[in-house]
């Protein structure tokens, strides 16, 4: 399950929690929650190999556009190097050679840097959803931790109310 539903569930099971009388706290399925986190972390793993995925392809990219530039440039040095016997083509040649050794490097430098770019903006992604994860993961379990201890103190304000009570008696 993606990620962001497994938050958002979480979020529900935290909203559509019992209140705690008198108070501003909520009382939630400790089970309910446990599952959720156990979920969550579980789907982590699959959204940091999906990084990993982009990152080869990534590369990959890169090798393909320096290997066609290469390529290209073979191509063109081949070319100069056929019709160099050729006195009044000679120039001519240099020409178009320089121009496709030229265009081979901007199609490469091209290539790297939208390459570069579609993996970093990626990557950015990846990490603002796993910062948002982690910071929602934070707030619920301080939110727990909160509830738990506001239960805590109502449970123990009530026994010695009672006690008070007994003690009248």
């Amino acid at each position: 399950m993606d990620t962001r539903k497994l938050l958002e569930e979480l979020e529900n099971v935290i909203n559509n929690a019992s209140e705690v009388p008198f108070t501003n706290k909520k009382m939630v399925d400790k089970d309910e929650v446990e599952r959720l986190i156990d979920a969550i972390n579980q789907s982590l793993p699959n959204e940091l190999e999906s990084a990993r995925r982009i990152v080869a392809d990534k590369e990959r990219i890169m090798l393909d556009a320096e290997k066609k530039a290469e390529d290209t440039v073979a191509q063109a040095k081949d070319y100069i190097a056929r019709i160099t016997e050729e006195s009044e083509l000679v120039k001519q040649a240099q020409e178009r050679a320089n121009e496709i050794i030229s265009s081979a490097n901007k199609s490469a430098d091209e290539l790297r840097t939208s390459s570069v770019t579609y993996a970093t903006d990626v990557l950015k992604y990846v990490e603002t959803n796993m910062e948002n994860v982690l910071d929602s993961l934070k707030k619920n379990r301080q939110s727990l931790i909160d509830s738990n201890s506001a239960a805590a103190r109502q449970q123990q304000e009530q026994e010695q109310q009672q006690a008070q009570d007994n003690s009248k008696k």
